[in-house]
């Protein structure tokens, strides 16, 4: 069966959401009308390297979710991937890159730059080019209605996977430019508190009738 691990609330970012500041004109889209969705010439196993330009499988981007080491981080040369490259196109900022297998629906915003190639067919690739803000489409993936989509698109009782054909299916709700914008910083600022929280100590109580035994 299909699954996520991250969340998939259906109160974020779905037509009416706004902290205060916006009236709700939100249009769906089905992806694929907006960017092109595809994926990469295929590495095969034998040419991966321990250095070069970073190789990412599903797995990686599901420990990028949860923020977890990865321990066998693979390569591919960079020759190759000059060459491979120059055919699939590069991963460039604002992309967003999909698991497709395993745990399926994972995104990874890419932020940087840097050289990066997945595998072909344990992830699906968003060309965003800019069409939508960058933190604005990863916060809508994590949230109730994309996740929805994918989880029933995978089916119940086989071994679900992410197609770019589901890819180009897959609806997302969108306010104006402008609007994405201050969205995906609020969203951002959100995260980052939730993450200090959690990395927090429990506090001791030190009111009420147990106060004594934290004390």
């Amino acid at each position: 069966m299909a699954s996520t691990s991250h969340d998939t609330s259906g109160n974020r970012l779905r037509p009416g959401y706004a902290p205060g500041l916006f009236m709700p004109a939100w249009e769906q889209r089905k992806l694929g009308e907006l960017m092109d969705v595809a994926s990469v010439r295929r590495v095969h196993q034998e040419d991966w390297t321990d250095e070069g330009v970073r190789f990412l499988r599903a797995r990686d981007l599901v420990a990028f979710a949860k923020n977890e080491p990865i321990d066998d981080p693979l390569f591919i040369s960079k020759e190759m991937y000059q060459e491979y490259s120059a055919q699939s196109g590069k991963v460039s900022v604002g992309d967003l890159l999909v698991t497709g297998v395993g745990t399926i629906g994972v995104p990874w915003l890419v932020t940087s730059e840097n050289p990066t190639y997945f595998k072909d067919g344990n992830i699906i690739w968003f060309k965003n080019a800019g069409e939508i803000d960058g933190e604005f489409f990863y916060h809508s993936f994590i949230a109730g209605t994309i996740q929805s989509f994918i989880n029933e698109a995978a089916g119940i009782g086989t071994v679900g996977t992410y197609t770019i054909e589901t890819g180009k299916k897959t609806p997302i709700w969108l306010p104006a430019k402008q609007e994405q914008c201050c969205i995906s910083a609020f969203m951002t600022r959100l995260d980052a508190l939730i993450t200090l929280h959690q990395r927090e100590p429990p506090r001791m109580m030190k009111e009420g009738k147990n106060a004594n035994q934290y004390q």
